[in-house]
């Protein structure tokens, strides 16, 4: 716009004067859209004075009408006749002010777009917080309540079995919390568990975990395999039950591709419609604001054996 300007006013190659006239009618423009956006919109348009904004909007025509006549400028800016410099000064602030209301009305839509994604981030932040704070001391209490029974017994595995617990509980409370932890990590948690699991009533043969490919450099959510072996364990009875199994099974491709599955035979009086339960709820919630459209989770029961299969497409560390 100013090398337009300046094109108009450059006659007889007077230099300094097209510059100076050009300098002058831009610095009027500028001072009509700050008056617009930093006055007039703030003030009363966005205070919901629409009578009033339209009655300063004119007002403000008008003024610019009379500064340019009074001033003398409207002779360096326009060179018709009175009425056709009225009309052409008229025009001018007209579009300097609508050019205004339309960056104003764009620069909220972009500031509404951005705080609605602010939102939604924080939204799902304090969502996914908020299961974990679900899932971990679901947990942690049914381990308690293993070591409780341990406790009563007077048994021999009570102390080292406290000392695994110490183990997992730091890994739920330094670990758990973070966004991504390295599946090797999860793994190894997931053996601990195990472990604590067995030194309760030892049926190692009837525990399977095996894993395939290798987990180095692969990063998952913590907290997400542990809760399937859980609910595995919780649902077996294999404390009672000298028939009762688990197999755990974990596999990754070269490509980051998880198939993490569990199976187990269920209590017999255990109604299919309560397995799994608020932990399994909340670790499926957790999955889909972690992994949208990059997972997908089957549970199934079928003749008394439950099996919960998850695919997770993983990142790299």
């Amino acid at each position: 716009m100013y090398f337009f300007i300046f094109d108009y006013y450059l006659t007889d190659n007077k230099w300094i004067q097209a510059i100076g006239n050009t300098f002058l009618e831009v610095a009027t423009y500028a001072a009509i859209v700050y008056l617009n956006l930093h006055l007039l919109i703030p003030l009363l348009l966005q205070k919901k004075k629409i009578v009033w904004y339209i009655l300063s909007v004119l007002l403000t025509i008008v003024a610019y009408v009379l500064v340019m006549q009074q001033s003398g400028l409207e002779q360096v800016f326009y060179e018709h006749t009175a009425w056709r410099n009225i009309f052409s000064m008229v025009l001018n602030t007209s579009l300097f002010l609508l050019i205004s209301l339309l960056y104003w009305y764009v620069k909220q839509g972009q500031l509404a777009r951005e705080q609605h994604f602010v939102l939604q981030k924080e939204k799902l932040e304090i969502e996914i917080n908020f299961l974990r704070a679900q899932i971990n001391p679901h947990f942690i209490f049914n381990t308690l309540n293993n070591i409780y029974t341990l406790a009563l017994q007077k048994h021999d595995n009570t102390a080292p079995m406290v000392a695994k617990l110490s183990t997992l509980l730091r890994y739920v409370l330094y670990d758990g919390g973070q966004g991504t932890i390295l599946l090797k990590k999860e793994i190894d948690t997931l053996k601990q568990y195990i472990e604590l699991h067995l030194l309760r009533k030892p049926r190692s043969q009837n525990v399977d975990f095996y894993i395939e490919g290798n987990p180095n450099g692969w990063e998952i959510t913590p907290m997400l395999l542990i809760n399937f072996v859980e609910n595995a364990f919780k649902h077996s009875n294999l404390d009672q039950d000298e028939n009762a199994w688990i197999k755990i099974h974990s596999e990754i491709n070269d490509k980051g591709k998880l198939l993490f599955s569990t199976q187990n035979n269920a209590q017999p009086t255990m109604p299919a419609n309560e397995y799994g339960g608020i932990g399994l709820q909340n670790v499926r919630r957790q999955i889909a604001l972690n992994y949208p459209q990059n997972y997908s989770l089957t549970v199934d029961n079928n003749d008394g054996i439950f099996t919960v299969e998850l695919t997770l497409q993983l990142t790299k560390k």
